[in-house]
Order: structure tokens, then C-alpha cells, then sequence
């Protein structure tokens, strides 16, 4: 419902006061986007906690076991990993914390913008190295030395060491792939439509809050206009 919708029921309602009408619909509007953003924001925040938690695990695990190459290889990695990432939040954070709500529509609008691009990107960040940091993490959780497991496991089931070696080379330009056929969605099969806007990959799935924001926004810009 728009504003002359609202304007045009309150009147049909007895009202006579068409400011009150104007004043709440912006009000409402107003609200939900900083609702939207919030969303965001505190999404964020939860993310970095998580990650100060493995940062700080990953860097008290290196530093009593750094003997073993395995465990020095995977916490370094790790490290790099988790400390890129958090950057990349404290970036998005920093970017919210600079919004004006209440500033002008056109500068909104360019910063959510960006907002929405540094998230996608952070999102496919994690997508490419995801396998990467998961047994990266698995090793310094269990303590592996790989020289060891890798010759256990290569007496008994030699195909498993050669699946999982192939699959950590392979993961790079499968991973790019995938991303390319989400930017080509819509021009894809519905199979991959339907994954594209679950996967947190795209703008469609990971910008959803922002997009609702924006879609606001472009409701108080036709207002603007038109009053």
C-alpha cells in the first residue's frame, strides 16, 4: 500500500489530517529499514565472535604443538583464513556504522550498494577456501599429523587418499564454476535458479534484508517526488 492509498482510506475513514498520514507512512518506512540493516549488522557481529573463537583457538594450538609441520601448515592457514574474514566484517560493519537513515536517499542507496557488493564477495571468500579451512580446522581439532595418517590410511584404503587429494586440487576451479553458473542464472535451467537463491551466493539470496531496504527506500524517493 502506498501513501495515496493510505491517504485516500483515512480519508474515507473521516480522517482530515492528511500530515499525520504522510508522517506515519515515513515513520513506517524509515523502520524497516533500519530493521533490515540491523539484521545485518548484528548478523555480522555474530560472525565475528565466531571467528575471534577459532582465530584465538587456531593461534593457542599452533603455538603449543609447533613442531608438527602438519599442525604448523593448517593453523597458519587458518589464521590467514579467519583474520581476512574478520576484516572483511569489521569492512561491513564500519560501512552500516557510516549510514545516515535519515541523510539523503541517493547517498543511502549507493551505500547500501556497496554494502550489498562487499557481501557477496565475502560470502564466495568462504565458498572458494571452504575446503580449504574446514580440514585445515580438522587438523588442529584432532591433532593429525598427516605424514602419519596419510600412511595408515594409504595401507588400507589407498583410493580414499587419492579421492581426497584430487578433490583439494579440483575444489579451486569447481568452486569457480559454480559461481559462474550462479551469475548466469537466469539464463540457466530451473535447477540452477532454484539453487542460486539458496546458496547465499548471490545477491538474490545473501542481500535479501538490503534488497527489501532499497525497495523502501524507492518508496520514499516516489513519495518525494510526487509531494
Amino acid at each position: 500500500m502506498n501513501i495515496r492509498d493510505l491517504q485516500y482510506n483515512w480519508k474515507k475513514q473521516g480522517g482530515d489530517n492528511d500530515n499525520l498520514v504522510v508522517r506515519l507512512f515515513m515513520e513506517s518506512r524509515q523502520d524497516k529499514i533500519d530493521k533490515r540493516i540491523n539484521n545485518v549488522f548484528w548478523g555480522s557481529i555474530l560472525f565475528i565472535l565466531l571467528n575471534l573463537i577459532v582465530f584465538t583457538y587456531a593461534w593457542l594450538v599452533l603455538v603449543s604443538d609447533f613442531s608438527n609441520i602438519s599442525i604448523r601448515f593448517a593453523g597458519i592457514s587458518v589464521l590467514i583464513l579467519t583474520y581476512v574474514i574478520l576484516y572483511k566484517n569489521v569492512f561491513l560493519l564500519n560501512g552500516m556504522y557510516k549510514m545516515n537513515l535519515a541523510g539523503p536517499i541517493v547517498e543511502l542507496q549507493k551505500l547500501i550498494g556497496k554494502l550489498k557488493v562487499n557481501r557477496i564477495r565475502h560470502n564466495r571468500f568462504i565458498f572458494i577456501f571452504s575446503n580449504l579451512y574446514f580440514w585445515s580446522l580438522m587438523i588442529l581439532i584432532y591433532r593429525w599429523d598427516l605424514k602419519l595418517l596419510i600412511s595408515q590410511v594409504w595401507e588400507e584404503a589407498p583410493i580414499t587418499v587419492i579421492a581426497h587429494i584430487a578433490f583439494a586440487i579440483l575444489w579451486f576451479p569447481l568452486a569457480n564454476w559454480i559461481l559462474k553458473k550462479y551469475d548466469m542464472a537466469t539464463e540457466g535451467t530451473e535447477f540452477w535458479k532454484s539453487l542460486s537463491r539458496e546458496s547465499y551466493l548471490t545477491d538474490e539470496s545473501v542481500n535479501s534484508p538490503l534488497n527489501e531496504a532499497i525497495q523502501f527506500i524507492k518508496e520514499i524517493e516516489v513519495f518525494e517526488e510526487e509531494n
